[in-house]
């Protein structure tokens, strides 16, 4: 079974079409009904790529910083929804389950929260974004 949803955030997020099991009847991501044939992956007419993809050669550029678990889940599902590839810097040291962070790292005068990076030609949205649901955008 798969997404036929090209708006899918997992398609967003991976330029594929996740195969479930044939007992799951609607997709995780998005909710659309799943197909038994994998709908073909068509590029768009504009020449733009299909997915937003990170470059090996594409700058980086950190748009918020977390320190509450919360917070990092709901900025991670925030960008995740928009399709905008980020990386988490820190979130080894974060101990979600506890609530705070790993033991030894807070008291590091070096140590930060989770930092959430960016392709920079994706900041600005992202950005947007991030303003929109808190009203402050934490900008590193």
């Amino acid at each position: 079974m798969f997404c036929p949803n090209d708006e899918c955030p997992d398609f967003l997020n991976t330029g594929l079409r996740s195969e479930y099991r044939v007992d799951i009847e609607r997709c995780p991501y998005c909710e659309t009904p799943l197909v038994s044939e994998a709908p073909r992956i068509v590029p768009p007419d504009d020449g733009e790529p299909l997915k937003p993809r990170v470059g090996n050669d594409e700058k980086m550029e950190p748009v918020i910083e977390a320190t509450d678990p919360t917070e990092v889940a709901v900025i991670k599902t925030v960008l995740d929804a928009a399709g905008i590839p980020y990386l988490a810097q820190g979130e080894q040291r974060f101990g979600a389950f506890r609530g705070s962070f790993a033991s030894g790292s807070i008291l590091s005068p070096g140590s930060r929260g989770v930092i959430f990076t960016v392709p920079s030609r994706m900041a600005e949205k992202a950005r947007t974004l991030l303003e929109e649901f808190d009203g402050d955008p934490g900008q590193v």
